[in-house]
């Protein structure tokens, strides 16, 4: 029979999240900011959609294209199976095993599953020092934990800009530098040819 509109929306429910630390700000020794993304495993992913759909209403199938890891996850609604998916990206521990869970859980996005989250990506938030590690705290100095993390994380989002820079368009520091974006130069004028006549 399929799952049905009502059971696909349950996807879309909340995971709790674990939270990747990216980088510290000015640096590891006295941070006044970290640098954090919040985050899924896999086994989450298959978990929700066994939990939410049944076993026997989604499935998943690997490729490879162009050097690639490739996931889909396949859906039954109702009595026509409907398919989307994604490609992984390598992780810095193990390589093929992460770049196959990345596809697992960036395909499932397409089906809701951390979506919102997946959209915030990387958070400056402020930090301070805890039991001699930094831990994410809000403007006050309260630690923050669980939910409070991305409450917060989503507060910060909503007041970002929404402009985007290329990078040769801001100044950027090299070596305490300051280096200018490259100027555009001036485009030749366009001349008539010139008709020789005999």
């Amino acid at each position: 029979m399929g799952v049905t509109k009502l059971e696909l929306d349950r996807l879309k429910d909340p995971l709790p999240l674990k939270w990747r630390v990216k980088g510290l700000i000015p640096d590891n020794i006295n941070p006044t900011h970290m640098v954090i993304v919040g985050y899924i495993d896999a086994r989450q992913v298959y978990d929700r959609l066994d939990k939410a759909l049944g076993a026997g209403n989604w499935q998943e199938d690997y490729f490879e294209c162009k050097g690639k890891q490739f996931c889909k996850i396949g859906i039954k609604v109702y009595d026509e199976w409907i398919w989307k998916g994604d490609s992984g990206i390598e992780s810095f521990a193990d390589p093929s095993k992460g770049e196959t869970s990345d596809s697992v859980k960036r395909a499932a996005v397409h089906w809701g599953i951390n979506r919102e989250v997946y959209e915030l990506g990387e958070i400056t938030i402020k930090c301070k020092m805890d039991n001699g590690y930094p831990a994410p705290c809000d403007e006050a100095g309260n630690i923050l934990k669980g939910d409070q993390i991305l409450a917060e994380c989503k507060r910060i989002a909503s007041g970002k800009s929404e402009l985007i820079f290329d990078k040769n368009v801001l100044p950027r520091t090299i070596n305490n530098a300051t280096v200018k974006p490259e100027e555009k130069k001036p485009r030749r004028k366009k001349t008539e040819p010139k008709i020789i006549m005999p």
